[in-house]
Formats: C-alpha cells, structure tokens, sequence
C-alpha cells in the first residue's frame, strides 16, 4: 500500500498538470475523491466509467488513472440520471479517487504522440511546434516512401483498426509524416502539419470539412478511430509508473482495465 499523494506523484512528474494544449479547456488533475487515502496502486483506463469503478473495487484500488478527464465539460448537479453521475456517485461510495492526465500526457516527452509516432516507424521525431514550453503534435520521417494507402495499412494493423481511413490522395508518396495522436481533426493541426511540409497526416476525429479540406489541399490524412488510437498506449503507460515506482522505492502496482470497450461498434450488415 502507498499513499496515493505518493503514487499521483508519479504521473504529476511525467505529465505536469500545467502542461496542457495552449489555448484548449482541459480538466486534468485529480478529478473525484481525496489524495489522502492509501491504495495498492492505480487501475489505469481511457475513460473512466461506472463499470471502471466496479473493477477497482472489485481488484481492490482505491485510485483510477485515466487519460480522457472524468468530467469533462462543467456538470450543475451529480445525480444517477446520468452516466457521469453515475460513475462520480460510484466512486465516492467506494472512497475510489479518480484522476486524469489528459493533454499534458498527450504532448510530454513519451506520452501518446511520441509512443504513436514511434509505433509508426518514424525517426528523427520531435515535435511540429512548441508553444509555451509545450511541444504540439510530433513529426518525423519513415525510413522508406510509401503511398498514403500503404502506409494507412501499416497503421490500421499497428493499432489493430480496421476502420482506419485515408482522406484525400492515397496514392500520394509520402515520407515525412505528422501525427496528433487522438482527437487531432481540427483544422489548424492540419495546416500546422502542412507548414512542417509534412506529406500525410495520422490523426482521429476528422470532420467533414477538414477532410474535404485536405483533399483539396494535397495533404492526405490517415483517419484512426480516437480509441484505437489511444488505447493501445495505456498499457506503455504502466509500464512508465511502474519503473518511476521502482526508482522511487514505491511499492504499488499498476495495471490496465479490462472493461473498457470501443463504444463506437459497428456490426456488419
């Protein structure tokens, strides 16, 4: 058992809290509950749900590590009319706290967008700016040119996505290649790929008239679903506090949820 004081230092020290995207309302930090408890470690999830909160108690952690904040947007009343009512009420009856690390564990130096950019294969990675000390996004090189479609192949098999999308030339040869891991659609991370002369984009969540966008413009983005796209990083991230843990003398333990799903499924028909 540790403090969980103890144990949110170690993810405050890799992710700071007030390194979030400039200029985007995050909500990271702990989210529900106190810091003054004790646990065995932390269950580490993408979102936190209700059914989230029914395995900790069940494995017996009084903390949930997530990456998508808990609460998001501002909420007027917690109530079980709601899922996040739910999931709060849940919590608190458990004396289970609950904290985020959403942007910041996006851009620090080995959260998601490194961990994408490597899975990826490219090299020479760093970030395509750096805004208040805060690198955005990453680019980087693949060792040898494909087209858009290849390499949206590559990617649908590397974060087992079988939905994963090319919008714009697939046929496009492309070797330097950005990436915001996530939720990256909006329109100025594609301009800012385009001003890193970057030949394709690797991103989640395109609207449509970014992807219009980007086949007008020459700059093809490959379209990941926003789970399959994190999701895969959070075991890596265990892997992170467990050796912080081991270097600080912390005896705790972290280990990945096994109840989330994708809640975008889509059945043949």
């Amino acid at each position: 058992m540790a403090k969980i004081a103890d144990i949110l230092s170690l993810i405050r020290r890799f992710a700071p809290e007030n390194a979030t995207e400039p200029d985007f309302e995050d909500n990271v930090g702990l989210i529900v509950g106190s810091q003054n408890g004790e646990s065995i470690g932390a269950l580490l999830c993408l979102d936190c749900t209700e059914g989230v909160i029914a395995e900790a108690k069940e494995k017996g952690y009084k903390l949930v590590i997530s990456h998508h904040p808990a609460i998001f947007r501002s909420v007027s009343r917690v109530t079980d009319e709601t899922p996040t009512g739910r999931m709060i009420l849940a919590a608190a009856r458990e004396g289970i706290s609950v904290y985020s690390a959403h942007t910041n564990l996006d851009f620090c130096q080995g959260g998601l967008n490194d961990f994408a950019a490597e899975l990826i294969g490219l090299k020479n990675i760093r970030p395509m700016a750096v805004e208040n000390d805060i690198g955005i996004g990453r680019i980087g090189e693949l060792d040898d040119s494909v087209t858009a479609t290849v390499l949206a192949g590559k990617v649908a098999d590397i974060f087992s996505d079988k939905r994963a999308a090319v919008a714009g030339n697939g046929n496009k040869t492309v070797k330097r290649v950005a990436v915001v891991n996530g939720g990256g659609g909006d329109i100025s991370f594609l301009t800012l790929a385009a001003s890193c002369n970057a030949d394709c984009y690797v991103t989640g969540d395109v609207p449509h008239h970014v992807a219009l966008y980007a086949d007008q413009s020459g700059l093809p983005i490959i379209i990941l679903q926003h789970y399959a796209a994190e999701r895969i990083y959070i075991k890596r991230l265990g892997e992170i506090l467990s050796g912080l843990a081991r270097n600080n003398n912390t005896d705790v333990q972290f280990e990945v949820s096994e109840y989330e799903r994708n809640p975008i499924r889509m059945e043949e028909v």
